[in-house]
């Protein structure tokens, strides 16, 4: 599985600091680990696929 990233950082900045402005920032994250995920899935996916092919 994919390893995780340090995706918080430890000191916020205060512009982060009111609440639509961190689930704004969550929203972006959340996106990066989705797309990340499935660029891996699709990596995976063209692996098998080489695998049968070469069998």
């Amino acid at each position: 599985m994919l390893k995780r990233r340090r995706t918080q950082k430890l000191k916020r900045n205060v512009i982060y600091s009111t609440a639509t402005r961190r689930r704004v920032m969550l929203r972006k994250l959340h996106k990066k680990i989705i797309w990340r995920r499935r660029m891996f899935a699709v990596q995976e996916m063209a692996e098998l696929e080489i695998k049968t092919e070469t069998n």
